[in-house]
């Protein structure tokens, strides 16, 4: 089998892409940093690799497109985003406290990313690869958060408003949007709204 030259660099750049090494990661963290200050369209190869201080040909050597690098970095907030349904440890036991972790975990999680997020879902409606991702991950945090209060519903004293997976969308949907609001807020806006929904959603669920 003859291999050509562009077969072998996608294939090293694929390499690297599983590799996921420091210099990638910069790579993505910086592109973020664009996209979330410039927008899709004004974010160029050029912008990125100047922002990175890296060549075109390094960024080439992991990415094969500017569409590619937003693939990389829609991936890493999605990431972010589950990361967040996560709490070990002794905490993990205290169901109220756990909601209460990642509820903020969550919302903060909006907070530094609600430019990209904004993006995500504009591309999502363009872009089926990024669409198929942003589905994917709302499928998952929807499914996670059901069966959380389904395992509160089961061990603690909860009067429930309505079914755990009615309660997952509606908390869900409202700390997404609500959060993303308040991107450009002060400090002292975000808490208190981070106070006022995990207060919301102790209601919801049916903390007495």
């Amino acid at each position: 089998m003859i291999v050509t030259t562009s077969q072998a660099q996608e294939r090293a750049r694929t390499a690297r892409k599983n590799n996921d090494g420091p210099r990638r990661r910069e790579l993505i963290r910086a592109a973020g940093v664009c996209f979330a200050e410039l927008g899709y369209d004004r974010t160029t190869v050029e912008v990125i690799t100047s922002r990175a201080d890296v060549s075109r040909a390094t960024f080439y050597a992991y990415f094969s497109s500017r569409d590619e690098m937003f693939h990389a970095v829609a991936d890493e907030v999605c990431e972010e985003f589950l990361e967040s349904q996560h709490v070990e440890g002794p905490a993990s036991e205290d169901l109220r406290e756990v909601l209460r972790t990642t509820t903020k975990a969550f919302v903060e999680a909006v907070y530094a990313n609600g430019r990209v997020l904004e993006l995500i879902e504009h591309r999502a409606r363009l872009d089926p690869e990024v669409g198929r991702t942003w589905s994917a991950v709302q499928t998952r945090l929807i499914r996670r958060y059901t069966r959380f209060i389904e395992r509160i519903n089961e061990s603690c004293d909860v009067v429930p408003c309505a079914s755990p997976a009615r309660i997952a969308q509606t908390l869900a949907d409202a700390q997404l949007a609500g959060a993303a609001r308040l991107v450009d807020a002060t400090p002292r806006e975000r808490r208190r709204y981070t106070s006022d929904v995990t207060a919301i959603s102790e209601r919801l669920i049916g903390f007495i």
